[in-house]
């Protein structure tokens, strides 16, 4: 009765399995894969990204590259003043002016354009507003644009209009070593052709460290030294430099290479700290955001998803890999196990204990066996569009009182041991069989030869052994010629089938009615053996494991199962999986504050991703992600300025590289948390199921 039932249930699942099979081999023409013509909005969703990205990059390249007026300030000149900047630019390409900030508590002076070769002098006055008889006067000369830091030290606290002039002169002397005496005389007795001055109002004031903000915060509150420090802060009414074309299309490349290895935080505040406009800001980002999500979701959407009606549960996954590991076990002509078989079926990984004993007519190693039931596993899984790595423990348990034959394996035969030959008074029997074999190794050994010359390979080990019922060849190659590593593309499965076909034709006369059993195994792997997975994750010394995934076709599986992307998006699948609760329960305006919040890997790729294992339709997590991602460039560019501009009023703006450089530490931190955590998990997981499941064997 117990045994119909399961019987029922076994007939029940084996039709579920086929219908989803039958599903999702007849599927409809893929976009780029079976037709050229888009047909979903997927389809539609990456041509519009592939188009924007050629815009996107493209103008990046053109105005970098100065193709097109370079000098021209015309964009950042006309959007400064609008509602894209509040802040007004100016035209400075062709002018002489002066840059004066406040930097390390002191304050710096610096003039641009002053022509390299003409001699120039500067004047600074510090006049205070507070008593009109304290001034203070630095004069200093050279040649070209001048610098020059002015210690607080030497300045008291109280307000003051700094006053700065520079003389430019037709004559190339310079004039650094003189003191202010003679520079104030040179100014008066010669004739400058140029004098540009700018004025500004600075308030100085002594403050405990304590009491200032920013330095409070990054000192955890009151504990910590307190120093008088001297905080300059200047007022300047002067509209910027309008940047060109050229400047922008370079900051362009800078902060694309700063978001994509820092994240958006770390770009935008350095764009902010350097003087690039917010607009600018939030279009790289922006553009950047389209390209990827719009490239990148289509292409994951069609690797990972798939239709409510074709996701295996647990029984049918059980099942599936029965019926892959039957089929395998008959191919190797090993007895599979299936009481003991067992799998543990989860988010990250799909884990099976395969149990099997050889036969005598089984000629494959541990690993083969092993080698053979992922690789089939695999292939099923590609077909059922299953992207969980699979990770397979496959274990032997012959005994010593079993009888197998003992296959002993050298360069030149197979021995098999086939237990006490009985007396026998006639022997030619015997010596007849001996005969039989000789001449059929003899003919095996001349096809071998010219078989291996064919194929361009080395043989390492090629054996022969027969019985009655059967005829056995192992053989081990390794590829001939150079670089094979790249171009040997035939793998071992190819060549066995292709030898098994060459010695039944060419030893046909010589077998008889014996079964003819093939092995080729590759000595030295080449591309091809190791093409079948998709990817392959190791584990450690600590973590011990092989997680491989299924190998998708066309451009899907060509652009994100590379090395690099497939371990990018396994970060990204994980961090998703990790915040699936929160998508479940607050929906579409859950996944835009996701995706909006400046937290580390919340952008638009990981956005993506939690709409898949949320399973949410494709437009609304494309909706979701364009407007998170939106507010985000936004947010973060308009408020950058706001951060500095904050940093400066507390004279910290020397923290600004330091602040950049933890936004980039902290993601980069993060990052390699989440890869380190999600391996942890998932080989940790595997081991004790593994682990248990032995014990559970062992005890039965």
């Amino acid at each position: 009765m117990e045994n119909n039932l399961k019987n029922l249930e076994e007939d029940s699942l084996d039709k579920e399995l086929d219908k989803i099979r039958k599903r999702r081999l007849n599927a409809d023409k893929t976009f780029l894969v079976n037709t050229i013509i888009p047909r979903k909005s997927d389809d539609y969703t990456l041509i519009f990204g592939v188009v924007c990205g050629a815009i996107f990059f493209g103008g990046i390249f053109i105005t970098s590259s100065g193709l097109i007026t370079p000098d021209s300030i015309m964009v950042d000149n006309r959007i400064s003043g609008t509602f894209l900047d509040s802040e007004d630019c100016t035209d400075r390409r062709y002018e002489v002016y002066f840059d004066i900030f406040a930097i390390d508590e002191n304050i710096r002076i610096k003039s641009h354009h002053v022509n390299e070769e003409l001699t120039s002098i500067m004047i600074v006055n510090f006049s205070s507003k507070d008593d009109i008889n304290n001034t203070l006067q630095y004069v200093f000369g050279g040649i070209g644009d001048l610098e020059n830091t002015f210690d607080s030290e030497d300045i008291n606290d109280g307000h003051y209009e700094i006053i700065v002039n520079i003389y430019i002169y037709d004559e190339e002397v310079n004039l650094s070593h003189l003191s202010k005496d003679i520079l104030l005389k040179y100014i008066e007795n010669g004739t400058y052709i140029d004098n540009i001055s700018k004025d500004v109002e600075l308030h100085m004031e002594s403050r405990v460290t304590n009491e200032i903000p920013i330095l409070k915060i990054i000192s955890f509150g009151n504990w910590g030294n307190s120093e008088l420090q001297k905080i300059p802060e200047i007022s300047d009414e002067e509209p910027r430099a309008c940047m060109s074309i050229q400047e922008l299309g370079i900051w362009g490349w800078a902060l694309m290479g700063l978001e994509w290895a820092g994240g958006r935080e770390t770009a935008m505040l350095t764009g902010g700290s350097a003087g690039v406009p917010p607009w600018w800001l939030a279009s790289v980002s922006l553009g950047m955001s389209i390209f990827f999500l719009c490239v990148q979701y289509p292409l994951m959407h069609r690797l990972y998803h798939r239709e409510v009606d074709d996701l295996l549960s647990t029984k049918q996954m059980k099942r599936m890999l029965q019926k892959v590991l039957q089929k395998s076990s008959n191919e190797l002509r090993i007895d599979f196990d299936l009481n003991n078989f067992k799998i543990q079926d989860r988010s990250l990984s799909v884990d099976a204990l395969v149990h099997y004993k050889t036969t005598s007519m089984t000629i494959a190693s541990p690993m083969e066996v092993k080698t053979r039931m992922i690789t089939d596993i695999l292939e099923e899984f590609a077909i059922f569009g299953e992207m969980r790595p699979i990770q397979l423990k496959s274990l032997c348990t012959d005994t010593k009182d079993s009888k197998v034959s003992n296959i002993i394996i050298n360069s030149q035969l197979i021995y098999d041991d086939f237990g006490q030959i009985p007396l026998s008074e006639d022997y030619s029997e015997f010596f007849g069989s001996i005969s039989k074999f000789g001449k059929l190794e003899e003919e095996f050994r001349g096809v071998m030869k010219k078989w291996f010359r064919q194929n361009h390979l080395v043989d390492y080990g090629s054996a022969i052994m027969s019985d009655e019922d059967s005829v056995f060849v192992r053989v081990i190659y390794q590829p001939a010629q150079r670089f094979a590593y790249f171009s040997f593309k035939s793998n071992y499965n190819e060549l066995q089938n292709n030898l098994e076909s060459n010695l039944k034709n060419k030893l046909k006369d010589h077998m008889g009615n014996r079964t003819l059993i093939v092995s080729a195994r590759n000595e030295k792997s080449t591309l091809a053996d190791y093409a079948n997975p998709g990817r392959v994750e190791q584990g450690t010394d600590e973590l011990t494991g092989e997680a491989m995934v299924a190998k998708r076709g066309g451009i899907p599986g060509a652009l994100l199962q590379n090395p690099f992307m497939g371990d990018i998006l396994s970060s990204v699948e994980y961090v998703a999986l990790k915040n699936r609760k929160r998508i479940d329960k607050y929906g579409f305006w859950g996944l835009i504050v996701f995706v909006w919040i400046p937290f580390m890997a919340s952008g638009v790729l990981v956005g993506a991703m939690l709409g898949l294992v949320a399973r949410m339709r494709f437009e609304r997590v494309l909706a979701a992600c364009l407007l998170g991602g939106s507010a985000a460039s936004i947010t973060w560019a308009y408020s950058a300025k706001g951060i500095i501009e904050f940093m400066e009023k507390y004279h910290a703006e020397a923290f600004i590289p330091f602040l950049i450089f933890l936004v980039f530490a902290f993601t980069i931190i993060h990052l390699r948390n989440n890869k380190r955590r999600r391996r942890e998990e998932l080989f940790r997981d595997s081991m004790a199921f593994f682990s248990g499941s032995y014990s559970t064997i062992g005890k039965q």
